[in-house]
This record gives C-alpha cells, structure tokens and sequence, in this order.
C-alpha cells in the first residue's frame, strides 16, 4: 500500500469520525459527548491494562511450557492498536477499539489470524534461548498464482525434559514400500 494511499485511508477515515462526533453531539449536545469521549478513554485504558496482564501471563504461561505463543502474540498486537483506538477521539475509533480490547472477539480474531499466517520456531540449542517469528508467508509458484505454507501446529515440536533429553512430539505414518500381491 502505498503513502498516496495511506493518506487517503487517514483522511477519509478522519472526516467520517468528524462528521459521526458532530452528528452524536448534535443529538445530546456537546458537553455530553465529550464526557462520553473522555469516559471510553478511561474505560479504555483501564480494560486495556486488565487485558493486557492477562494475556501477558498466558504468554509467559505457554513460553514456560516450551509451546510457541502464537495467539498470545497477535492478541498483545492488537491490545496495543485497541488501547490507541480508545485513547483517539471519536466513537467510530472506540467503537474499534471495544472490538480488539475485549476477550472474546479478540481471541477470535487472532487465532483466526494465526491460523491463515505460518508460526516458525527457532530452536538455537540448549541455554541459548528459542526465537518465535510470526509471519505471513505467500510464495509466487507462477505469476498471479500464491500458496500459503503449512498451517500452524502441523509439523512435529522439539521439546525438553528435566534431564537434557530432547522430545519431539509429530505424527507417524507408517508406509508399506512392498509391492501389492
């Protein structure tokens, strides 16, 4: 997407808040409307902080687990986004932010996110640490054609014990070579 573009998508979108916040305020007036833009702001901030330590301790909860916090990633993503959205003036932005701070449809949206991104994991050895990335990844077979790679989950985990050993946790499928009689 280019900068013409972005621009365009601000302006637009700012212009809509303006005449959505002079049509609320025409109807309650304005001294109501701005109590109501402060309100959402505080309201905001405060579901953000509660959500936020949450989903920061189900994070922590899956690192320790050995398990790639996919979900977890995307929801600290979008906590952030919601959190601005409700600090921004306007319901339209509020309206946003309410959607991505909430537990429920955010949890949606970013395991429907994970699902259609690929989750890699790094493995760099014992004490070294594992890097998680999440991206989307489309690779052009021919031109105009994309695929997506494996989805998320379906390949085996690389794991530790307590006592060094490495555990790798997959499917088998057992394939007979012999001929057919």
């Amino acid at each position: 997407m280019g900068f013409g573009r972005i621009f365009l998508f601000i302006f637009i979108f700012a212009l809509l808040e303006a005449i959505v916040l002079g049509q609320v305020a025409q109807t309650i007036g304005w001294p109501v409307t701005i109590l109501l833009t402060v309100l959402t702001a505080m309201m905001g901030s405060l579901l953000f902080r509660w959500q936020g330590v949450e989903t920061w301790i189900r994070l922590n909860s899956r690192m320790q687990q050995g398990e790639m916090p996919g979900e977890e990633m995307v929801e600290g993503v979008m906590l952030l986004l919601g959190g601005a959205l409700l600090i921004t003036p306007g319901f339209i932005t509020d309206a946003i932010g309410f959607l991505l701070l909430l537990p429920q449809s955010r949890r949606w949206m970013a395991s429907y996110i994970v699902k259609k991104g690929v989750m890699q994991a790094f493995n760099r050895g014992p004490g070294q640490g594992n890097v998680w990335v999440y991206q989307r990844t489309w690779q052009s077979r021919s031109p105009g054609q994309t695929y997506d790679a494996e989805p998320p989950g379906s390949g085996p985990t690389v794991r530790e014990d307590r006592q060094g050993h490495f555990i790798i946790e997959g499917e088998v499928e057992k394939k007979d070579d012999s001929p057919q009689r």
